[in-house]
């Protein structure tokens, strides 16, 4: 009998022990060249959308509470804001604009991401009424909505010689492993 219960309270604490807590869930893996591949997409689209001088559609591209920053301009704040420039740009004969990054970061996470690149714009001066071409550099920062589209939130312009951040890391790992 003894045999029994022991081997009875064997099993059962086996069995118990199976049952325990096994620790956190495991968190979802991200896929963060998906989110980057989407990021890309998206920024096709927005050229074509820029290019279309679409106003209603290049404000899709940010969040409701998004912030532009260009030199000389106040922040424009929100899409109101941000849409109030798209209607002046798409009313400009000589405005063009054109941009790619050639960096995208992700955040472990999934829920934030950067891009950096460079830009073309060309646009009418309102005071000489002459067509100007300047170049630079961008960083764009992203959310995904609920529905998983990655928005606009932040969008910095820094304007000068278009710097390629990508190829000056790359550049620079090289540089490094040379010495």
């Amino acid at each position: 009998m003894n045999v029994r219960l022991s081997l009875l309270c064997a099993c059962a604490a086996a069995g118990m022990a199976g049952c325990g807590p096994v620790g956190p869930p495991a968190k979802p893996q991200i896929d963060t060249a998906k989110i980057v591949d989407a990021i890309k997409t998206d920024e096709v689209k927005w050229n074509q959308d820029w290019a279309a001088k679409d106003p209603a559609r290049i404000v899709a591209h940010y969040a409701p509470d998004a912030v532009l920053m260009e030199p000389g301009d106040p922040p424009a704040i929100g899409t109101a804001a941000i849409r109030a420039g798209a209607e002046q740009a798409a009313a400009d004969t000589g405005f063009t604009l054109s941009f790619v990054s050639d960096k995208v970061d992700v955040a472990a996470s999934g829920d934030l991401a950067a891009a950096h690149g460079t830009y073309k714009l060309t646009s009418t001066d309102p005071k000489t009424k002459t067509v100007v071409t300047t170049t630079g550099s961008y960083i764009t920062v992203y959310k995904p909505r609920p529905d998983g589209v990655w928005q606009a939130v932040w969008d910095i312009v820094a304007p000068g010689p278009p710097v390629s951040v990508g190829a000056a890391m790359s550049g620079a790992a090289t540089a490094k492993a040379a010495q």
